[in-house]
C-alpha cells in the first residue's frame, strides 16, 4: 500500500513541510466566540507524517505550532484539531495517545525541556529477584477468566470517553470492584483523583509494611475513544469498547489485585494501583497525578504501565517499549519475565513520543517501564474504533494474563513483602452479592417475596417459599453469595445463585431448628438440624452424614466458628444457666457462662480476628466477649427490636444492628451510624436469621 502512494506521499510531505516551516501568524482576534483551545506538545516529526496522512484522507491538519524547541512542537490546538490529531497518530503511527496537554505554555516548554534535557539519574530501587516464596503462590491463583470477566464488563459500556456520563459510570465501576476486592484490609484504601474534567482516575494504595514511604505504581488507562468522533458531540455517544485498549489493562492489574488481597499479601514498599483518567485526551490524569507527586515528594521508586495487553503477534509475547523509559529497570522487568515466565518470548519496540502513561512519569524523573502486547506495527489493528472487542483480541484472555503475572511478580519483586497468614474470616450474614458486606434484606411473610439491598449490585426482589417458610440464607454453592433458601417441614429449597437453578433436599423433621453452617470448611454451607439436643449434619457434597449428641432439648443451637479454623463448630446457648458450650473442631470443648435467661444470643465475629465472640441482647444492650479485644458493652436499639449482626461495612467485624418496623439501625464499626427505612412491620429481616 505504501508502494503505490510513493509519489502521492512525496507531494503532499512538500507542501505540509512548507506549512511547518513558518512558525505562528498573528493569532486572530475573533469577535465572535472562539473554540475551546488547549496547549499540546508533539513531536515536530511525528506530526509532519500525521499532516502527510490527513491529507491522503482529504482532511487539512494545520494547527497553530507556538513553538518548535528540541525536535517537539508547542500546539494551541482546537478539540477538533486534537481529535484530528489523535485519529491520524493511531493511523499513521499505530500509537494510543501520541500527544501530551498541559495547562499552559509554560507547562509545554518545562516539559520538553525534562523530556530533553539529560536529568539525574532515576531513583530505581533495588532491583534483586528473590521473594519467590511470596510470587508463586501470587501468580499462581491468576487467572484468565476474571480478566475475561473485566474486559466483558468494562466493554459494555457505550464509551469510556473520559467527558462522557459513561466514562463517569465506568470509573465509579473500577472503584467499586476494587473496594469490594479490598474489602476487611484496613490497610488498603481506594480514592478517587479528581480533575478539572468529568472523569476521575481511581487509585488503590496497599500501605507497606517496612518502607511505607517508598512508593511503587502499576498503571493502566480506564478511557476509550472513537476515532474522528467530536470531543463536544459524537466522542460521548459513539460506540468505543476499547475492550483491548485499555479496559485489557485495568483487566490485568484488576487480576493482580484480587490476588494480592486473596493471598492476604502485604508489601514492604506501599504499592498503588492505578487507574488513570484521560490518556487518550493527552496523558491527562496521568500527568496530573504524577506533577501532583513530585510537587508533593512523593518517593516513587518505581512505574509500570499496562496499556494493552490482550493481542497476541507472532512470535513475540511481550514487547518492552525502550524509548522514555528506564533501561535499568526494562532490564528488570526483562528479568522477571525470565524468572517467572521462561517461555516468553520478551523483544524490543519503540513508540516515540507520548504513546502511553509511562510518558507522564518518564518526563518527572521516576523508572517507567512499558511491557507492550506486541512490537509497534503488529499490535491491535482495531483499536479506537467500534471493534475493539474482546472477541477480536484474546477472547480467552490467556494473553493478558501473561502480564498480569509480569505485573504481580514486578510488584513482588520490587516492594517485596510477604503473604501474612489469614485468619479464618468470620462466618458472612447475608451477603447476597458476594462483596463481604452483610445486605439490608428481609423475607415478607405476606407474599412470600424476598426483598434485597444488595450493597453493590442494588435491589432485588424474588419470590420464594411460603407464608410459614424458615428463611435459611446462606451459601451453599461456595460462589461467595448468600443464596436465597427456606426450610419447610424437613425439607430444604435452595435457589442457587451460581447456576440459577433450585435444589430440593429433604434432610430433617418438622419441628428442627435449621443450622446451615460450613461445618467442613469447603466453602459451602451443609444442611444441618437441631433435635432436642442432637446435631445432624448433611455435608455439602451431598453424600456424607452424621448425628452428633451435643446440648439438651431447651438449649438454643448457635453452630458457628468459634476457634476461627474455617469449620463452624456445634455449639448452645442454655437460658437456663446462661451457659454457652462449644465443641470446637480444633480447640476442642469449652464452657463459659455468660448470660441470662431472657437473652437472645448474637454470636458473630465482632473484632475482626477470624473467631466468633459470644454476644447476647438484653432489651436493647449489646453484650460481648470478643475472643481477642475482650469485653464490651453498649446500648443500641429498644427491647423490642429484633436483633440483625452482620458486617454492613465490609471492615471484617461484625456491626450491631436492630430491625423495627421497617427501619434498620446500624452501629457499624468503621462507616459509623446509619438508619435504613427498608421493609414492612411484619417483614422477617433475613440478617437477624443467623441469630438462634
Amino acid at each position: 500500500m505504501f508502494k503505490n502512494r510513493t509519489i502521492l506521499l512525496l507531494a503532499i510531505a512538500v507542501a505540509v513541510v512548507g506549512v511547518l516551516g513558518t512558525v505562528i501568524s498573528e493569532r486572530t482576534k475573533a469577535a465572535a466566540a472562539t473554540p475551546h483551545l488547549s496547549w499540546i506538545t508533539v513531536d515536530v516529526n511525528e506530526l509532519k507524517t500525521m499532516q502527510v496522512f490527513a491529507a491522503m484522507d482529504g482532511r487539512f491538519l494545520s494547527p497553530e505550532i507556538v513553538t518548535v524547541k528540541n525536535g517537539i512542537a508547542v500546539l494551541r490546538v482546537t478539540d477538533e484539531e486534537i481529535s484530528l490529531i489523535s485519529e491520524h497518530a493511531h493511523k499513521a503511527l499505530h500509537k494510543c495517545a501520541g500527544f501530551m496537554g498541559h495547562t499552559d505554555e509554560q507547562d509545554a516548554l518545562d516539559t520538553i525541556d525534562r523530556v530533553t534535557s539529560p536529568r539525574t539519574p532515576a531513583v530505581t530501587g533495588q532491583y534483586t529477584i528473590d521473594n519467590a516464596a511470596t510470587v508463586q503462590p501470587l501468580i499462581s491463583s491468576l487467572t484468565a477468566s476474571n480478566i475475561v470477566s473485566t474486559i466483558t464488563s468494562l466493554s459494555s459500556f457505550t464509551t469510556r470517553y473520559y467527558n462522557s456520563p459513561t466514562g463517569v459510570d465506568s470509573a465509579f465501576w473500577i472503584k467499586d470492584t476494587w473496594t469490594a476486592l479490598a474489602a476487611g484490609r484496613s490497610d488498603v484504601t481506594v480514592e478517587y483523583f479528581n480533575h478539572t474534567w468529568a472523569q476521575p482516575s481511581i487509585i488503590m494504595t496497599i500501605q507497606g509494611t517496612t518502607s511505607p514511604l517508598e512508593v511503587v505504581i502499576l498503571g493502566a488507562h480506564q478511557d476509550s475513544t472513537r476515532l474522528g468522533c467530536s470531543p463536544s458531540t459524537t466522542c460521548q455517544t459513539l460506540v468505543a469498547p476499547g475492550a483491548d485498549d485499555d479496559a485489557s489493562g485495568i483487566a490485568s492489574l484488576t487480576e493482580v489485585i484480587r490476588s494480592a488481597m486473596a493471598n492476604n499479601y502485604h508489601p514492604a514498599k506501599t504499592v498503588k494501583f492505578m487507574a488513570y483518567a484521560a490518556e487518550e485526551g493527552g496523558l491527562l490524569g496521568s500527568k496530573a497525578i504524577a506533577t501532583s507527586y513530585q510537587n508533593t515528594g512523593v518517593n516513587v521508586v518505581g512505574v509500570l504501565q499496562l496499556d494493552m495487553t490482550n493481542y497476541k503477534a507472532p512470535s513475540t509475547d511481550i514487547a518492552m517499549i525502550t524509548d522514555h523509559t528506564n533501561a535499568d529497570q526494562n532490564q528488570f522487568v526483562r528479568n522477571l519475565a525470565a524468572t517467572y515466565q521462561p517461555s516468553l518470548v520478551v523483544s524490543d519496540t519503540q513508540c516515540g513520543y507520548s504513546c502511553s502513561d509511562h510518558a507522564s512519569w518518564d518526563s518527572r524523573g521516576y523508572a517507567a517501564s512499558f511491557p507492550f502486547e506486541a512490537p509497534m506495527g503488529s499490535d491491535n489493528p482495531f483499536i479506537h474504533t467500534a471493534n475493539d472487542t474482546l472477541a477480536n483480541s484474546d477472547p480467552t484472555g490467556n494473553h493478558a494474563l501473561k502480564f498480569s503475572k509480569l505485573a504481580a511478580s514486578y510488584m513482588a519483586e520490587l516492594a517485596k513483602g510477604t503473604l501474612v497468614p489469614q485468619a479464618s474470616p468470620g462466618e458472612k450474614f447475608a451477603d447476597f452479592d458476594g462483596d463481604g458486606k452483610t445486605d439490608i434484606s428481609v423475607f415478607r411473610p405476606s407474599n412470600t417475596v424476598w426483598y434485597l439491598q444488595r450493597s453493590q449490585a442494588g435491589f432485588q426482589a424474588s419470590q420464594f417459599g411460603i407464608s410459614t417458610d424458615a428463611p435459611v440464607p446462606a451459601d451453599y454453592d461456595g460462589d461467595s453469595k448468600a443464596d436465597i433458601a427456606v426450610y419447610r417441614d424437613g425439607i430444604w429449597y435452595s435457589m442457587l445463585s451460581a447456576t440459577s437453578t433450585v435444589n430440593i433436599t429433604s434432610f430433617g423433621l418438622a419441628g428442627d431448628k435449621p443450622q446451615p453452617k460450613d461445618f467442613d470448611g469447603d466453602g459451602k454451607a451443609d444442611k444441618a438440624v437441631y433435635r432436642v439436643g442432637t446435631w445432624y449434619v448433611l455435608k455439602s457434597n451431598g453424600s456424607q452424614f452424621y448425628a452428633a449428641q451435643f446440648g439438651l432439648a431447651d438449649d438454643i443451637a448457635a453452630a458457628s466458628d468459634y476457634d476461627g479454623d474455617g469449620k463452624a463448630d456445634l455449639a448452645v446457648f442454655r437460658p437456663s444457666s446462661g451457659t454457652w458450650y462449644v465443641l470446637g473442631s480444633t480447640s476442642g470443648f469449652s464452657a463459659r457462662q455468660f448470660g441470662i435467661s431472657t437473652d437472645k444470643p448474637v454470636p458473630a465475629d465482632y473484632d475482626g480476628d477470624g473467631k466468633t465472640d459470644l454476644a447476647v441482647y438484653r432489651d436493647g444492650i449489646w453484650y460481648l466477649q470478643r475472643s481477642t479485644a475482650g469485653f464490651t458493652a453498649f446500648q443500641f436499639g429498644l427491647a423490642a427490636d429484633v436483633p440483625a449482626a452482620g458486617d454492613y461495612d465490609g471492615d471484617g467485624k461484625a456491626d450491631a444492628g436492630v430491625y423495627r418496623d421497617g427501619t434498620w439501625y446500624l452501629l457499624r464499626s468503621t462507616a459509623g451510624f446509619a438508619a435504613v427505612s427498608f421493609g414492612l412491620p411484619g417483614d422477617k429481616p433475613l440478617p437477624s436469621t443467623y441469630v438462634p
